[in-house]
């Protein structure tokens, strides 16, 4: 499974193909092998949608009978959860996608959220695995640059400043109780 590394931060394209009568579009990978030229089309797809990701990786671990975690420490970060572009990459797990296209960043229809998801899979999987190795810095901060590209869009902070009620709850307090205090006394003296 060569592909230019495992720990790339970024897909060489991105493509879209039908799969089942609909139109997918995932990210690209490039096949790569030392010293042969190879059909530029040869590569791994990524597809965006997650459900179709995790097909994949039942099917991987339907077929080796090994769980993910297992398979993706042999080295095979990016096409766990792939499709092929030709039968001579295919795994016992893969399935063959022949007829694609490359798209530009921009021409895609996927919301940017669930790209975002996808990309961040799999640079979580690239960064642990990374990490677990003791890979060189420099990998690591790329893939990590790259995690918040995708991540901070999509991230939600907790509130920095307190709601108005928090900043006068002792005064609240204080008021509720001197009404009470009056109206026992009224009551009481009433």
């Amino acid at each position: 499974m060569p592909v230019s590394s495992y720990y790339q931060a970024q897909p060489d394209g991105y493509v879209r193909f039908d799969w089942h009568g609909n139109s997918i579009e995932g990210e690209f990978f490039s096949y790569v092998e030392c010293g042969r030229d190879i059909d530029p089309k040869w590569g791994y797809i990524r597809p965006f949608y997650r459900g179709i990701r995790q097909q994949l990786i039942d099917n991987l671990q339907a077929t080796h009978g090994i769980d993910l975690q297992t398979f993706t420490s042999q080295g095979s970060l990016i096409t766990c959860d792939a499709f092929v572009t030709h039968k001579d990459l295919q795994a016992a797990h893969q399935v063959v996608i022949e007829s694609f296209n490359f798209v530009d960043e921009s021409e895609l229809t996927t919301e940017r959220e669930r790209i975002g998801n996808c990309r961040v899979d799999l640079l979580r999987r690239q960064y642990i695995v990374a990490s677990n190795l003791k890979e060189p810095e420099v990998s690591l901060d790329n893939l990590n640059a790259e995690f918040l590209k995708w991540v901070t869009p999509f991230y939600t902070p907790l509130r920095y400043e307190r709601k108005w009620v928090t900043k006068h709850r002792k005064g609240l307090l204080r008021f509720g109780a001197l009404v009470a205090v009056a109206v026992m006394a009224y009551i009481h003296y009433g």
